[in-house]
């Protein structure tokens, strides 16, 4: 992480944050908290940097201005920030049970539970809950790593529940490693109140690394620089041809020498006759259909303008933003980039929630139950991606009749997992039955679904359904 290093003191007076147009607001949270003042002394944004092989330069900064990258880290943010969260406590069983619905639960993990799903329903003062969760997903996408500022009243007690939480700036953090093994967290600066010799505490910062690597520290996009920079050549190459490329309709040649006087004198009576020719006024009758003379051997020639396909670099942008997304884990067709390998959109959501969404919600999950769940083992907190997960509504019907008919689901798991209100006498199986056809066109080949949910009960998450 020694590339942090690499900023320097700015002016304070005139500095703003020039990736997203404001100010990150969790560094200036622990500005106002050492009483340094609000809102006015800011860092100038500095970024990391790399140079590929070919001299292009690349940085955050240029990252959230590729349409690439944007487009596959928008589709990640939208698909966690849309998520609602469940405390879930583990029983003697082993079961998952809601806290806050289930009556066994004990009322010391209830309140617990409370305060956190209230903290996590409204991060702070100034953002909802998915606009929280759209940046995290932002920095954690293009930096590699989310810092997120636990906000306790008391900051040396990690067991209180934090009153706000706020996304820090991830290029101003540097994650180092004490010598007891424990985790603490520095500004590169000292403008907003901490300094080298008053770090953050390992708990009043939640680390979260998409790639881990050396233990306190993470890979980011710009390790893919021959890649993303390729990219973003290709679109600076388009945006210099459509803007300064030759647009003529044609031009005048002739295969004759002509002497130099001689040449300026018929270049003047060309461009005079030519300028006529186009721009007569309507109220001059003797312009229209008229044709200019040539001499001196002279003819035209059209000449079609310079487009792409003459390079062929439409299919290498096309080659190239399928690279990227790979690099997301997004399905290139989610972003419109050519023809789609899945025979549905379905199996093609399935694909990305299941390979992409899960192992990062996954890690959140865990990141969450350490900094906030602490002293409560059998705590955890829960993204609800059943949702998204269920497929078509053929699918559905013909998993729930399947889990009802042999004996797996009661009458009320299956409408609750439709959406529905429970009835009486519905909370018993049925006698397992032989397995039943699918209903038609709802097989995993017709609907691309099929299989794998999961479901939210007094089991909490299923396997394979």
């Amino acid at each position: 992480m020694g590339i942090f290093d690499r900023f320097r003191k700015k002016p304070t007076q005139n500095e703003s944050n020039s990736l997203f147009g404001n100010t990150v607001l969790g560094n200036n949270v622990m500005l106002r908290g050492k009483g340094q003042g609000y809102g006015s002394n800011q860092l100038l944004y500095v970024t990391t940097s790399a140079v590929n092989e070919a001299g292009r330069s690349l940085d955050i900064t240029t990252l959230a201005r590729n349409s690439t990258v944007m487009a596959c880290v928008s589709t990640k943010a939208r698909a966690l920030a849309q998520l609602p969260v469940k405390i879930m406590s583990r029983q003697a069983d082993g079961t998952l049970v809601d806290t806050q619905t289930e009556p066994g639960v004990p009322e010391r993990e209830k309140n617990r539970a409370k305060s956190i799903l209230n903290l996590l329903a409204q991060p702070n003062n100034f953002q909802s809950q998915y606009e929280f969760w759209y940046q995290f997903t932002m920095w954690h996408e293009l930096a590699g790593e989310t810092f997120v500022l636990l906000w306790r009243k008391n900051e040396a007690d990690p067991q209180q529940v934090p009153l706000e939480v706020y996304v820090l700036d991830s290029t101003l953090i540097v994650p180092r490693i004490s010598e007891t093994r424990y985790p603490f967290y520095t500004l590169t600066s000292s403008s907003y109140g901490f300094n080298k010799d008053e770090p953050l505490q390992y708990f009043q910062v939640m680390h979260v690394k998409s790639e881990p690597w050396q233990g306190s520290s993470s890979f980011n996009r710009l390790q893919a620089v021959e890649l993303i920079s390729l990219d973003q050549d290709i679109d600076l190459y388009s945006n210099f041809i459509m803007l300064n490329g030759a647009k003529p309709s044609g031009l005048f040649r002739t295969e004759q020498v002509i002497p130099d006087s001689k040449f300026k004198e018929i270049a003047a009576r060309l461009k005079e006759a030519w300028t006529n020719m186009l721009n007569s006024q309507p109220s001059d009758l003797s312009k229209p259909g008229q044709s200019m003379l040539l001499d001196q051997g002279m003819m035209y020639e059209s000449i079609k303008p310079l487009t792409l396909q003459d390079v062929d670099a439409r299919e290498l942008k096309k080659q190239t933003m399928a690279r990227i997304a790979g690099l997301f884990g997004v399905p290139p067709a989610m972003i419109g980039v050519g023809e789609s390998k899945y025979n549905n959109t379905q199996t093609m959501l399935d694909e990305f929630y299941k390979s992409t969404m899960m192992p990062f919600i996954t890690n959140i999950e865990q990141k969450l139950k350490t900094s906030l769940l602490g002293g409560y083992p059998n705590l955890y907190v829960q993204f609800q991606t059943q949702d998204f997960l269920k497929g078509a509504p053929l699918d559905q019907m013909n998993y729930v009749v399947a889990g009802v008919k042999n004996g797996i689901l009661t009458p009320n798991e299956a409408r609750d997992y439709l959406g529905l209100d429970s009835v009486d006498d519905g909370d018993s199986l049925l006698a397992a039955g032989g397995v039943d056809k699918p209903i038609p066109g709802s097989s995993p080949q017709d609907t691309g679904g099929g299989g794998n949910f999961k479901v939210i009960g007094k089991t909490g998450r299923a396997g394979n359904a």
